[in-house]
């Protein structure tokens, strides 16, 4: 499932299972983790940059220490974020973004943690919406939901050696067993969410095949462009010593070369394989894109150019582009399946979003007095 919210589906899952069997193992290299091989250099700093300095769980207010057996940290539409939970995203958060586990960097940055609880808001906003979908349209999860979770658990139990490595790699991820599963389960109401409800025959949020194509033939573009780059003669010696300016200048007026020649026949893809956007080397089928999926500049040309009109030079801060409207009526045809589920798929971030925009949010008591000094 190719989208932006199944992408960006759960960083803290990422993050869990990618600390979790980094964590546990200690003979193969990595062979544990999910992708079958040995972390990278970087992943494996990251990962013990983020794990070092986790210790027993801990919630300061005033001074003093709040008993968090059965806290709740805030509620999204009526969900339960307990403090384990809340806790994982936020050292995630600060540890990944901010601080990399060293209190001094609050010291000097006091005024970066209402954007650190922000940004663990956010993400845990990102994290819950399978739930609240489901929730808000009768969702459920199945038996087969039900096993994927056991066995995926089963599975992070079975790469251990022994039940203490198993516990002590938990605890040194900041996870317990209890939020891994529940992290999980997350994840599983996110694919069955979206899969009763946009993807699968007579699914009750999708939109209708008539809708989908008044909506791509209203709403989305197809194009091939040619692409000058800003630094597109950086490597000339002939401008070795050049500065920005320079550069620029001598790629508008090489793109107003290039203008010159598709108006006087030269065909426009052949001279994208020649630019500076590698995502026209081959692309035959161009561009193919809705509002907001290009700058700003680009997208307004596009969508004023009529069918095989070339637009004038157009500037983003990548350069200089050239761009021809391609047809898309029999190019949708040819290609239904595909663009069904691309409609599909925006559709679905777009419901997604305004949810999230929406959602009732509710927090403890005494959220407002948390410091940077107050999880540990």
């Amino acid at each position: 499932m190719d989208l932006k919210k199944i992408l960006a589906l759960l960083i803290s899952l990422a993050m869990a299972i990618c600390m979790f069997t980094a964590c546990g193992d200690t003979e193969n290299g990595g062979e544990n983790a999910e992708n079958g091989g040995e972390p990278s250099d970087e992943g494996e700093q990251m990962i013990e940059d983020i794990t070092t300095g986790i210790g027993e769980p801990k919630l300061i207010i005033d001074g003093e220490e709040v008993d968090t057996d059965g806290l709740v940290m805030m509620t999204i539409d009526g969900i339960e974020v307990p403090f384990d939970e809340y806790r994982y995203m936020y050292l995630f958060v600060d540890n990944a973004r901010y601080s990399a586990g060293s209190m001094s960097y609050w010291d000097d940055h006091p005024e970066e943690f209402v954007n650190l609880l922000a940004l663990t808001e956010g993400q845990l906003l990102e994290n819950h919406w399978g739930q609240m979908l489901a929730e808000k349209n009768g969702v459920s999860l199945t038996e087969d939901d039900e096993k994927e979770v056991d066995e995926y658990m089963q599975s992070q139990r079975d790469s251990f050696e022994s039940e203490e490595e198993y516990e002590t790699a938990l605890t040194q991820s900041g996870l317990t067993e209890d939020l891994l599963r529940r992290i999980m389960i997350q994840r599983v109401y996110c694919d069955r969410a979206y899969t009763d409800l946009y993807l699968n025959e007579g699914a009750p949020l999708a939109p209708s095949d008539e809708e989908i194509k008044e909506g791509l033939a209203e709403n989305y573009r197809r194009v091939y462009h040619v692409l000058v780059s800003n630094d597109h003669f950086a490597e000339d010696e002939e401008y070795a010593d050049a500065d920005d300016e320079t550069l620029k200048a001598a790629a508008l007026e090489y793109a107003n070369t290039l203008l010159e020649r598709i108006k006087n026949g030269e065909d426009i893809y052949t001279l994208a394989q020649e630019a500076d956007d590698p995502g026209m080397v081959g692309n035959a089928e161009g561009y193919f894109f809705t509002y907001g999926e290009m700058v700003e500049p680009f997208e307004k040309a596009a969508f004023e150019l009529e069918v095989g009109e070339i637009s004038d030079i157009v500037e983003t801060d990548y350069g200089y582009h050239i761009i021809q409207r391609l047809e898309q009526d029999q190019y949708t045809e040819d290609n239904w399946d595909g663009v069904r589920e691309l409609y599909i798929q925006d559709v679905f971030n777009s419901d997604v979003d305004d949810m999230l925009a929406n959602a009732d949010v509710e927090y403890w008591e005494d959220f407002d007095k948390l410091t940077f000094e107050s999880i540990k």
